[in-house]
């Protein structure tokens, strides 16, 4: 008996230990019992979603209002919920902060409602507390056909402009524009998700920048330099990919992206690229910013936005800065040019041998044009026109006050002005910089610009250009041939880029001008005002009829001197003589007034006189005046006061 029962307890031991087994695969293969990992601690803890999903029942669709409506700390990294604002009245639901708020492109709300229902979100049922939207884009919560809530962020990452985050090891202070910070950059396109970039550690940032950097305090709004490790060169906004990139701090202002905008339009080669965005450091907003290139020859030789091509050993990129303090540097033989190469780069001082090869070829030029035998002489064998052409035509409506300010020790100097040489190429303007201190209607150091002022650079070396018929010539063909379909369309350029820019301008004002938020409408409105008003000004003087040389002083030489009508379209009825007449005049014609077409054939038209003192003149000073005049588009020209003068 004994026997029996032992081998019974046997039996139902091993069906337990079976059933056991059998439960405890069961638990293993069943989904709903897989064990939470846990959670990371500061990221965010992604929702389990029930299974099935919770029925949706139109006998229970109650509810007609939200109220209330929040999002958790554990889910925005912050230390407190976020809750919203609710008007019922206009059904908005509003989060106004400039706080980060982490993962708001993918955020659970947590609301409740005044009776039985679901909200829903473009036809997709809402889950309390569970189901994600992106928030960086109004959101609309809809109860039924006639009540629908709009959730809106009044905040820097809901503003339609890309964001960009840095976060400092260690949270270090950027302090100056020398040494680089470690830090992790991260980038977020609510328009184009292919921009985004996540979270890159270990990469670099430091100041950059003359005035911008020292005329801010510490605490201020300051522009950085970010460069990428070697083998993670990046290609923010689908631009070629780089290690190094800026973020200037004029990212709310129009200035810039106008300028770089029009000279892409003329075709100005390596223009900079613009991207505005809303910049977090740290965690802290620091307002609006313009993403572009550092000012650089193109490392891999391709030559890129913002990078011209150039060979890095046998080509050149230099600045040409009232600063010239960045070695290796040199003074121009003419001009008082203030040279500093960025390319090539061997290092050591700008009267190194190494660097042998770009004073010649810049002296080259230079002497040439300041010459007397300018502008015949060969210099435009060295210069690319067109490129100086657009370069200065840009500057020119703009009227940038950067360009020439005036030094009490060096006479005008310019800066921030760039060129560049390919090996075996020709000396090429460009690219633009440095445009925030344009459109300006305020006095800056002793200057004071209009609309309707400087139809050419004041610089001398930069008014040089225009000495010569054919690069004059140039200036107006490309002016008339771009006016009616580049140039004044660039109004609604303003219109258009201030408006996708007024969001973020807005949380950019209320962050360091809190008491201006009215700046930005002035802004847009005084840009279009000027640029419409200067356009129409510059068009006029672009079509005169000018006259190069508007004098002549021959000193004691008796060489045949041209003088030179240039205009664009034909010129009729020519007509040359000089004040005091043919037999009283101490000068004479040598060779009549004849047209030819510009060298380019593109629309300008040249005619040319010769004109010298006669022999035998009794010593003394002698003068006259030489007066040209003719018709050109439907008008009549003249010019009457051509003074000539001759000591013998």
């Amino acid at each position: 008996m004994k026997t029996k029962k032992t081998l019974l307890n046997y039996i139902l031991s091993a069906a337990l230990v079976l059933v056991l087994v059998f439960v405890f695969i069961g638990c293993k293969e069943s989904p709903d019992n897989i064990p939470e990992i846990p959670e990371i601690p500061g990221e965010p803890k992604e929702p389990i979603e029930p299974d099935p999903e919770e029925p949706y029942d139109p006998a229970l669709q109650k509810a007609t209002s939200i109220t209330s409506f929040k999002f958790l700390k554990e889910d925005i990294g912050r230390t407190t919920d976020l809750s919203g604002v609710i008007n019922q009245s206009t059904r908005t639901i509003t989060f106004t902060t400039q706080a980060y708020i982490r993962n708001i492109e993918k955020l659970p709300a947590v609301y409740t409602l005044n009776d039985t229902g679901w909200p829903f979100v473009d036809g997709v049922q809402q889950r309390n507390g569970i189901t994600r939207n992106d928030f960086r884009k109004d959101v609309v919560y809809r109860l039924n056909d006639n009540v629908a809530y709009t959730v809106r962020f009044v905040s820097p990452q809901a503003t339609g402009l890309p964001v960009i985050t840095i976060d400092t090891l260690n949270n270090a202070p950027i302090a100056d524009r020398e040494n680089w910070v470690t830090m992790t950059f991260s980038l977020s396109d609510p328009n184009n998700p292919s921009n985004d970039i996540p979270p890159l550690p270990n990469q670099q940032i430091r100041g950059r920048g003359n005035a911008s950097w020292v005329q801010e305090p510490a605490t201020g709004k300051r522009p950085y330099r970010i460069r990428f490790r070697n083998n993670q060169q990046q290609s923010p906004f689908g631009l070629p990919p780089e290690r190094n990139w800026v973020v200037l701090k004029v990212g709310s202002e129009i200035n810039t992206p106008f300028g770089f905008e029009l000279a892409k339009r003329l075709g100005l080669q390596y223009t900079c690229s613009y991207n505005a965005v809303q910049l977090f450091l740290n965690g802290n907003y620091r307002g609006t910013y313009l993403f572009t290139e550092h000012r650089q020859a193109d490392p891999q030789v391709r030559g890129a936005p913002g990078r011209p091509k150039v060979d890095l050993n046998e080509g050149w990129f230099i600045e040409v800065d009232r600063y010239y303090k960045d070695e290796p540097k040199f003074r121009g033989d003419q001009y008082i040019l203030p040279v500093q190469i960025k390319t090539p780069d061997h290092g050591g001082l700008g009267d190194n041998h190494v660097y042998t090869f770009v004073r010649n070829e810049i002296n080259t030029l230079l002497n040439l044009m300041a010459a007397d035998s300018f502008p015949e002489n060969g210099y435009r064998d060295l210069v690319d026109i067109d490129t100086f052409v657009k370069y200065l035509m840009v500057q020119t409506i703009v009227i940038n006050n950067d360009l020439f300010r005036p030094r009490a020790e060096l006479g005008q100097e310019i800066g921030s002005t760039f060129f560049y040489k390919d090996k075996d190429g020709k000396i090429s303007a460009g690219p633009l910089w440095d445009l925030d201190w344009t459109f300006a209607p305020w006095a800056f150091e002793g200057r004071s610009f209009n609309a309707n002022q400087h139809p050419y650079q004041i610089h001398p070396w930069f008014k040089r250009f225009h000495d010569d018929p054919v690069f004059h010539a140039r200036y107006k063909e490309i002016w008339n041939n771009n006016y009616t379909t580049v140039i004044r369309p660039m109004a609604t350029f303003v219109t258009e880029y201030g408006e996708k820019l007024t969001r973020g301008a807005l949380e950019n004002q209320k962050r360091w001008s809190p008491n201006d938020l009215n700046w930005y409408t002035w802004h847009i409105g005084h840009i279009r005002d000027h640029f419409n008003t200067r356009h129409a000004y510059l068009n006029t003087e672009y079509n005169r009829v000018d006259v190069i040389p508007a004098s002549r002083n021959y000193g004691n030489a008796t060489t045949p001197q041209t003088f030179t009508l240039v205009a664009f379209g034909q010129m009729t009825n020519l007509s040359a003589s000089l004040a005091r007449g043919t037999a009283a005049s101490p000068f004479e014609i040598t060779t009549a007034l004849t047209q030819t077409q510009s060298p380019t054939g593109d629309g300008a038209y040249l005619a040319t006189i010769t004109v010298r003192p006669k022999a035998g003149l009794a010593a003394g000073t002698h003068t006259d005046t030489l007066r040209l005049s003719g018709s050109n588009q439907g008008r009549t020209f003249a010019h009457n006061n051509i003074s000539l003068s001759y000591t013998r």
